[in-house]
């Protein structure tokens, strides 16, 4: 008989961090990449912000693998279907201690926290289980996850401003597939801004300082 069993083990988990160094730090935000990225390439698409005085910590997701046969380009990810609710508990544990370990660090500053592509699920769930309290809540290219408990956080969304962005030419994401995820996220009650811009699944620096003034103007 197969049984499976499960035991908790140390992993060293590495994050990148982002420093303003024209202006004096107001803000943190934590960036999720999307799959197949790495932390390290993916933040230094942030840089815009890093001139507005934002400093961008961007955690990677605990699996690497080769994006294509043996070697070469490496990519991370936050969770597949496999042992799903056992990698979502990991890596809400890992981001809970991360945050902690940076406390002193990040204190007296509003905290914002933000998700793309496959990363968007992995904010939400951490935003529902943490006890931080985050100024913003922006999911870029992607939205809430099925299994995220609207009527739970209904407060907490309330006073946290919810940004949702989108690009007109997203592959992952058609025009009816936007329209419909958005009427889905209002009838559960969340008050999020939509904004749309002119391009595909990609992060771009402009479109991330318009969605910084969005949530600046809340």
């Amino acid at each position: 008989m197969i049984q499976e069993r499960h035991i908790t083990v140390r992993k060293t988990a590495r994050y990148f961090v982002l420093e303003p160094d024209q202006c004096p730090t107001t803000a943190v935000l934590y960036v999720m990449h999307g799959y197949r990225q790495l932390g390290q390439y993916f933040i230094k698409q942030f840089q815009a912000l890093a001139d507005l005085g934002i400093k961008v910590i961007a955690p990677e997701g605990l699996h690497r693998f080769y994006i294509e046969g043996y070697s070469g380009r490496v990519g991370a990810s936050w969770m597949t279907k496999e042992s799903r609710e056992t990698d979502i508990v990991d890596y809400i544990n890992y981001l809970e201690d991360l945050h902690a370990s940076l406390e002193d660090e990040l204190s007296g500053m509003p905290v914002h926290l933000m998700g793309f592509s496959q990363g968007g699920p992995t904010a939400c769930r951490w935003f529902a289980a943490s006890n931080t309290r985050f100024a913003s809540l922006v999911l870029y290219a992607t939205v809430f996850p099925n299994d995220f408990d609207f009527e739970i956080q209904e407060e907490r969304l309330k006073e946290t401003a919810c940004l949702i962005a989108f690009g007109d030419s997203d592959q992952f994401a058609s025009e009816s597939t936007i329209e419909e995820k958005v009427t889905w996220m209002k009838e559960k009650g969340v008050k999020l801004r939509l904004l749309r811009f002119i391009g595909g699944h990609e992060i771009k620096s402009e479109v991330l300082v318009r969605i910084w003034k969005e949530i600046s103007e809340n």
